[in-house]
């Protein structure tokens, strides 16, 4: 509306200009007292040249004025036009904005949907993760138990009483937790079991343990044939392997793993369970 009225204000200023000033140069003298004859009609040519370039101005201005008037027409027919469309675009953005907001509500309410939906999924699989592996421990326990004196005693005293702190956490519904108490326990089950030494030829020097002991893999470690980096590597044990260690020489530890990989593994790669 200010635009249109601007427009309005220019037009009328355009009409004044041209319709009231040129009028003002065109007005005759005052006729002078007394002159002569020649004078006079001097004076009544120039006077009507005058009047003609001011009738010739005033024509040209006249036909300013109605370009003005019809470009200020459309002009204020354009920006009507415009604000009528800026109006349509505002109401359509606003609806856009309305529904952007519904579908980032529903967007949010789906995801805490999934969150929800796989926190009770992960509970069912660490509930069930735990159950194994405390059957699994128990199961270990009693074959050990009943092999009497070929088993290490105070290794299975501290599986038991891992696996009773086991099922506590189990019946507290602390799955996380019972499962991390089993599988404690399943190492120190392992180390339990007294396994005869493993083959190969003894090392000049070395020094057999009086019982195994339980160590794990802390990073990539290479089982080597001998004592020694210069001797061929047998295999790699990744980080978290249980061996058990039979007998050391310098630095290096005489192991064997679930599988029958037996070696020696250096001191540093690994740490007592």
């Amino acid at each position: 509306m200010a635009v249109v009225v601007r427009v309005r204000f220019v037009a009328a200023a355009v009409l004044l200009a041209a319709g009231v000033l040129p009028f003002a140069g065109c007005r005759s003298a005052p006729p002078p007292a007394t002159l002569p004859a020649a004078v006079v009609n001097e004076e009544a040519l120039a006077e009507r040249t005058r009047r003609e370039a001011c009738e010739r101005d005033l024509a040209a201005a006249r036909e300013d004025v109605a370009r003005s008037e019809t470009a200020a027409r459309a002009a204020e027919a354009r920006v009507v036009e415009l604000a009528t469309r800026l109006t349509e675009k505002s109401t359509e953005a606003q609806e856009l904005s309305d529904r952007q907001a519904v579908l980032q509500r529903q967007l949010d309410e789906a995801i805490q949907e999934v969150v929800r939906a796989k926190a009770k999924l992960r509970s069912l699989e660490s509930r069930a993760d735990a159950a194994s592996t405390m059957a699994e421990a128990e199961i270990a326990l009693e074959s050990l138990q009943g092999r009497r004196g070929r088993a290490n005693r105070q290794e299975l005293e501290k599986a038991e009483e891992l696996l009773r702190m086991s099922s506590a956490e189990f019946e507290r519904e602390n799955y996380g937790g019972a499962l991390f108490l089993a599988t404690q326990a399943k190492g120190h089950l392992r180390a339990a079991e007294v396994a005869p030494a493993p083959r190969g030829a003894a090392q000049p020097d070395e020094v057999p343990f009086p019982s195994p002991l339980a160590y794990v893999i802390h990073t990539d470690a290479n089982v080597r044939a001998g004592p020694g980096s210069t001797f061929q590597i047998v295999a790699t044990l990744p980080k978290g392997a249980l061996v058990t260690a039979f007998a050391r020489k310098n630095r290096w530890l005489r192991v064997t793993d679930d599988r029958g990989i037996t070696g020696w593994v250096f001191d540093g790669l690994l740490s007592e369970r």
